[in-house]
């Protein structure tokens, strides 16, 4: 990936960049460099599967590089991809038909406790998530994980970056955790909340998972 030239380009306009196996759009760029490094190149999201067809929930799904990469790996995959954000959503929505994915059913729509509406602070960028002070004037339609978890079979991966939604979410899906083969979870907390950090990892534990922590930010 060309560094130097994605980090001179603006941050406003819709971009395309062709990579060998796929191409890309996208409006910032330095997202797309964090991004696709974790991505492709640390490969945070790779797992072991024998299966032709696994099942891959993508929720947080932003642009749909983690979707990008998941058809990569295993171009035979089903993947949900969630992403509430307009502006993500449409640009998800491009990533994947420019390149000619099927199997992929795209869901513009936040992950939560319940099917509803809620309040969503629309950031076009990685930082949109959910308000639940309800501040926000605009409103997302919100699907219930757990009842998703609960119509399917096995999952064989449930990657979860929702932008601080995750305690409830989780929390509300612990009795369908069982039926996940592997779990990425991205965890957004404060050092006040700590006691959320500890309940997670006990329901993830008790659902059979051995648990491998990494630091993202120090922040």
């Amino acid at each position: 990936i060309a560094t130097r030239l994605l980090k001179n380009q603006d941050d406003t306009q819709l971009k395309t960049r062709h990579f060998d196996s796929f191409s890309l759009h996208y409006i910032r760029p330095y997202e797309v460099l964090k991004t696709y490094q974790e991505i492709f190149v640390e490969e945070i999201y790779k797992f072991e599967t024998n299966k032709t067809h696994p099942v891959i929930l993508d929720c947080g799904a932003n642009i749909g590089i983690s979707t990008i990469y998941f058809k990569t790996i295993y171009p035979n995959a089903i993947v949900h991809a969630f992403e509430p954000d307009a502006n993500l959503f449409e640009i998800l929505s491009n990533n994947i038909h420019t390149n000619g994915f099927k199997q992929v059913e795209l869901h513009q729509a936040a992950i939560w406790t319940q099917n509803t509406q809620l309040s969503f602070a629309n950031k076009g960028s990685e930082g949109s998530h959910i308000d639940t002070s309800g501040k926000s004037a605009q409103q997302v339609q919100a699907i219930q994980l757990s009842s998703i978890l609960a119509n399917l079979d096995s999952i064989d991966l449930l990657k979860m970056d929702i932008e601080g939604a995750e305690y409830e979410v989780i929390k509300d899906c612990a009795m369908q955790l069982p039926k996940i083969k592997h779990l990425f979870l991205e965890y957004h907390g404060k050092v006040s909340e700590t006691h959320k950090l500890n309940e997670l990892l006990q329901i993830v534990e008790n659902a059979g998972f051995k648990v491998y922590i990494k630091m993202a930010a120090d922040q």
